[in-house]
């Protein structure tokens, strides 16, 4: 069995990545790839996951804030049944766990209804880069927050568990 972290854009690599680094995430089988990888469809790495022997359990966990597209299996009819996939989502964008982690909250449901969780990001921290900011911050606890705050659908699941702590 193999594990492959999905991500919808590259902010979320970041994000794992920074997660990883803390220790947070572990698993208990390999990774199909060594880190994370921006991947929408596992047609984008079909050659991989066709060197795997066709009965090599594969689990998807694809991580983003919307994962409105099911994951394509077309491609992979003969080992589809070896495929799994687990949404990991954080809506209504990833900006919304720095809205947490930066304790910006009330500010953020004082801004007018229409306003974008990245929008706000670059009003309030400007220099908002996620590829710095995912590794010197700890964001378990914005994980856990954000869980408690929002509502996803059934077949969506939390970042947060995730993470090898409760």
């Amino acid at each position: 069995m193999k594990i492959l972290l999905a991500c919808e854009g590259q902010s979320e690599v970041h994000l794992i990545n920074g997660l990883i680094k803390r220790g947070y995430l572990s698993f208990d089988c390999p990774l199909l790839l060594e880190e994370p990888i921006h991947l929408r469809q596992l047609t984008e790495i079909a050659p991989i996951i066709n060197s795997l022997p066709v009965d090599e359990e594969i689990i998807v966990y694809r991580i983003g804030d919307t994962l409105k597209d099911a994951l394509s299996l077309s491609k992979f009819q003969m080992r589809s049944k070896y495929i799994k996939s687990y949404k990991y989502c954080t809506k209504t964008e990833i900006e919304m766990l720095v809205i947490i982690n930066e304790g910006l909250c009330s500010e953020f449901e004082k801004a007018p209804k229409n306003t974008k969780p990245k929008a706000f990001i670059r009003k309030h921290l400007p220099s908002f880069d996620p590829s710095i900011y995912f590794y010197e911050h700890d964001m378990s606890n914005a994980l856990k927050e954000y869980k408690r705050i929002k509502k996803h659908n059934k077949d969506e699941l939390y970042l947060f568990d995730l993470l090898n702590i409760k």
